[in-house]
């Protein structure tokens, strides 16, 4: 995997290319982020069935809004914010959380200790008792958490990406962290 820099220039190019009219860098654009923008419609609670949908959603906004793209900013960003703003826009048009499906998170048996963080995120009974657990979170609270715990982005980024304070992104990640704590336990002590 290129290193957070390397990926930032390659995309800042692709738009930039994109911008001029080139097809296939907006292509290319669009397949280096289609993974990480179905990942996050996945955990901000958008069923499978429509989980496509809304990406194309997204991707149609990438290409109209593709002439107002700042090339000095990073666009995987922008391209977060997009997609935090189309699961939002689908969960209001789909009549909130009514269609949002929920992972099953009964029948969980507690994972052995003695397996490492590696392993234990591999275990589907504790990926979908976390999806679950997620559903169950603000919709903010929720987007704070993925952007920052899966998504690996730091707090001034999440803010820039939600449009907060960087203490509102504090603030709603520790909500986050508590409440997750009390809905899961802390299976990893178990």
């Amino acid at each position: 995997m290129a290193p957070p820099e390397d990926a930032e220039r390659e995309d800042a190019l692709l738009v930039a290319a994109a911008q001029d009219g080139d097809v296939r860098a907006l292509e290319s654009l669009l397949l280096r982020h289609e993974a990480k923008v179905l990942r996050l419609l996945r955990f901000l609670g958008v069923p499978t069935c429509d989980r496509e949908d809304v990406a194309q959603e997204i991707f149609f906004r990438v290409f109209r809004h593709l002439a107002g793209i700042d090339r000095r900013k990073p666009f995987a960003g922008w391209l977060y914010r997009v997609t935090v703003n189309a699961a939002q826009d689908y969960r209001k048009d789909s009549g909130n959380s009514a269609r949002v499906e929920q992972p099953m998170v009964e029948g969980f048996d507690a994972p052995d200790a003695a397996r490492g963080p590696e392993e234990l995120a591999g275990d589907d009974g504790l990926r979908r008792r976390l999806e679950g657990a997620l559903l169950r979170l603000s919709e903010r609270e929720r987007a704070v958490f993925i952007l920052k715990e899966i998504e690996g982005l730091e707090t001034r980024e999440i803010a820039g990406v939600l449009g907060l304070t960087r203490i509102t992104v504090r603030r709603h990640l520790s909500l986050a962290r508590t409440r997750l704590k009390t809905i899961l336990g802390n299976p990893l002590e178990r």
